[in-house]
Order: structure tokens, then sequence, then C-alpha cells
């Protein structure tokens, strides 16, 4: 072999290990930055699932606190003698399930003026019931 068939053989195995090692260098650098992006949804979609819990319990608490001011307004119009059908008291007891509900999964919540005006309700509905008067 001449010297000049070795230097050729010598340099295709350089360029040949060379383009070897610059391949696996590029598919661990992909392998790298796949894991980063996987990271950074995996991050992502956390922040989103975070964002939506977040927004679910304040749609909760809205619920909440307007089914408490119709417990107290009901509550109050039933002391002041106003008459109500059937239809709006069955609608109010739904609003002190939903009320009820809530407190139950947030103690914090709670109000006990509230508790009262709702088993005020639920003792006029139920005493007009026995009366036939809805």
């Amino acid at each position: 072999m001449e010297p000049s068939e070795i230097l050729q053989g010598v340099a295709i195995a350089v360029i040949g290990s060379s383009a070897i090692w610059s391949f696996v260098q590029f598919m661990i650098d992909r392998k790298d930055k796949k894991k980063t992006t996987n990271d950074d949804l995996k991050t992502e979609i956390k922040n989103v699932a975070d964002k939506i819990d977040a927004v679910e319990q304040k749609v909760d608490k809205n619920a909440a606190v307007l089914a408490r001011t119709h417990i107290l307004r009901f509550s109050d119009e039933l002391r002041n003698g106003i008459e109500h059908s059937d239809e709006y008291f069955r609608q109010q007891l739904l609003d002190c399930d939903t009320y009820e509900r809530f407190c139950e999964t947030n103690p914090d919540f709670r109000n006990g003026y509230t508790e009262i005006a709702s088993d005020h309700i639920k003792t006029t509905y139920k005493r007009l019931l026995e009366e036939h008067k809805v």
C-alpha cells in the first residue's frame, strides 16, 4: 500500500468516525431537547389544570354566594308575610341544597344565619304543605 492510500484511508476513517460522533452527539442533543420539551409540556399542563381547578372553585363559591343571597331574601319575604307558589319554594329548596353541599366541602364558608334562614324556609314549606296551602 502506498503512503497516499494509507493517508486516504486514515482520512476516510477520521471523517467517518467524526461523522458517526457528530450523529451520536446530534441524537443525544435531540433526546435532551425532547426531554426538556416533554418536561415543559408536563409543567404547562399542570399549570393549566391548576388554573382550571381555581376557576371551578370560584364558580362553586359564586353559586353558593348566590344561593345564600336567595335563601336570606326568601326567608325575609316569608317573615314579612309574602306568599309564594309551590314552584318558588322548590327553587329555594334547591338553593338550600346547593348552599349546604358547598358548606360541607368548605367548612370555613359557613354562615349560621343562613342555616337558620334555610331551616325557616323548610319548616314553613312543610307547614304549608300540611295545610294544603302550596
